[in-house]
């Protein structure tokens, strides 16, 4: 794990809040319900920060806001020190393939109706197209030969690495990794957690983590932000958090990781 930060945060969240509206128990009139609040945070190349948190505590949300999915009520997202909410969509295009997303549901990141090989194409230049796809398949463990089938002819670990191989063909600075081996077994889980480790080193990256699963966090992160009901309840060191845990939440998911 990287211990060395930089001066310059490769993304900086100031005082994040997102709200989505909500109806009403008589479904005629809306409501803003917050899904995070007051959230910030910096990360450094080359680091691993995580949030850890169960299910419905805002961590997604924060990364849907990163890509402009969902619009911050307030707030700032700083990504090498330019205002995502500031930019034109122009601009905001041009800087979106240094910020690659890898979401927990690899099926709705590949179409189903297209060949691996064709999925490829959408991505990379065509002069680069042999020489980059079998130098990518390598880098995630894959063989050519899976550029002829189609989604629903691989494992589920296998999606995950062309998943993962896609987004590295736009050559990224920062992955944003949403819950990346929940649908995984165990053995694969393993595996596509090496294989994150190793990107990480080979491809000099930077991820942002989301997780409700602390034993995974472990094995990745060097900073760890613990979120419930939309806030921060603390961020340490992985671990400092683990040796001396500030908040009573906390010490509940390490008791039960150590548990399981």
């Amino acid at each position: 794990m990287n211990s060395t930060r930089q001066k310059q945060p490769i993304l900086e969240v100031n005082s994040l809040q997102v709200e989505y509206p909500v109806n009403n128990s008589g479904g005629f009139r809306r409501k803003n319900k917050p899904a995070v609040i007051d959230v910030s945070f910096k990360i450094f190349p080359g680091e691993c920060f995580a949030i850890v948190g169960e299910s419905g505590c805002g961590k997604s949300s924060i990364i849907e806001a990163i890509l402009g999915f969902v619009q911050a009520k307030r707030g700032s997202i700083l990504f090498e020190n330019q205002d995502l909410s500031k930019l034109s969509p122009w601009s905001f295009r041009k800087l979106r393939p240094l910020i690659q997303p890898v979401f927990q549901d690899y099926n709705q990141a590949l179409n189903p109706r297209m060949r691996i090989g064709d999925i490829f194409k959408e991505t990379l230049p065509v002069h680069l197209r042999d020489s980059q796809t079998d130098q990518l398949l390598a880098s995630v463990g894959l063989s050519r030969e899976i550029l002829n089938y189609f989604p629903h002819q691989l494992s589920g670990g296998q999606k995950q690495r062309v998943v993962l191989a896609r987004a590295l063909s736009v050559n990224p600075t920062l992955l944003l990794l949403d819950e990346p081996v929940t649908s995984q077994d165990l053995s694969v889980a393993v595996q596509i957690v090496e294989l994150l480790i190793s990107l990480r080193k080979t491809n000099n990256l930077t991820f942002l983590l989301v997780s409700h699963n602390l034993s995974i966090v472990q094995l990745l992160a060097d900073r760890v932000a613990v979120m419930k009901n939309g806030q921060f309840l603390e961020q340490q060191p992985l671990a400092q958090l683990l040796s001396d845990p500030r908040h009573n939440y906390t010490k509940t998911i390490i008791n039960q990781t150590v548990a399981s």
